[in-house]
């Protein structure tokens, strides 16, 4: 486990799967992120090289057929801290034996945790290491608890633009066709475990590139980002958590083909290319 402390925050974040694990502010000591448990046992972990589910359970890349898991696996794998002081961490994971029984690309990914103010700076680069293009998603899947905290009325999430395009759903892990209604219209969606009967709402070309989840007491999360272009909501049926998910990429549709490099939500890299995504979440106190 690393920690990172600054006079505003304390951090920690595991090097498995580089997964931020606790997000608290020295204002006051509150935790804002959700602290795993049975109904959801993560934190926020990183998607990749896959996100949700492909067409069972297999991809096909360059003629030849490779085991996905669920969400890819750069969540289950130990990263390397090849950076490390009392504000920052730099963790990198590489293509290996293990990796390679599911993706056959050479790659890096590099995330950098960095504190600044109230705020978690997170920057991550995507290498393709290979001779070969290198197609894949990306999703930061971080949960925070829900409630914030106990004061009484609903929770809110404001958009930093109004939402008016429909929603996504999935079944099984796998994209439904059907369209759905708009998550916010007016920009604002009062939160209510209904909106999640049917698991997680998908914004599939998200207008906004921020969002501030707010507690009635005036206690907030403020997420910015950029690099991303779809964004997942979602909370368990019995979880006290709610996770707000920037994506680069989408879920496999069902029925659709195994061929991974053929998927037009995907993002490709040409030998020696890199991508690069950056995540801010800035914390604000009750009034």
């Amino acid at each position: 486990m690393i920690r990172l402390e600054s006079s505003a925050l304390r951090v920690a974040v595991a090097t498995r799967g580089a997964e931020l694990q606790s997000l608290r502010s020295l204002a006051d000591g509150h935790e804002h992120l959700w602290q795993a448990g049975p109904e959801w046992p993560r934190h926020a972990p990183w998607l990749f090289p896959a996100i949700c589910r492909v067409p069972e359970d297999r991809i096909e890349v360059a003629g030849r057929s490779w085991p996905m898991p669920g969400h890819g696996f750069a969540r289950d794998l130990d990263f390397r801290v090849d950076e490390l002081d009392a504000r920052s961490a730099v963790l990198s994971l590489h293509d290996s034996p293990r990796t390679h029984r599911h993706y056959p690309c050479r790659f890096s990914l590099s995330i950098r945790y960095e504190l600044v103010g109230t705020a978690v700076l997170v920057h991550l680069t995507a290498a393709n290491r290979d001779r070969r293009s290198m197609p894949f998603s990306l999703g930061f899947h971080p949960a925070f608890a829900w409630p914030l905290d106990t004061a009484p009325g609903p929770h809110a999430i404001a958009f930093e633009r109004p939402e008016v395009a429909p929603t996504r759903r999935v079944t099984d892990n796998l994209l439904r066709e059907e369209l759905f209604e708009p998550a916010a219209p007016n920009g604002s969606l009062a939160l209510d475990r209904a909106h999640f009967a049917d698991g997680a709402v998908i914004l599939e070309q998200a207008a906004s590139r921020g969002i501030r989840y707010e507690s009635p007491s005036g206690r907030a999360v403020e997420m910015d980002w950029t690099g991303f272009d779809a964004l997942a909501i979602w909370s368990p049926p019995d979880g006290d958590l709610l996770c707000v998910e920037p994506w680069r990429g989408l879920p496999a549709r069902i029925g659709a083909s195994s061929d991974f490099a053929s998927r037009p939500d995907l993002t490709t890299l040409a030998p020696g290319e890199a991508a690069e995504f950056t995540v801010r979440i800035r914390l604000h106190p009750a009034r």
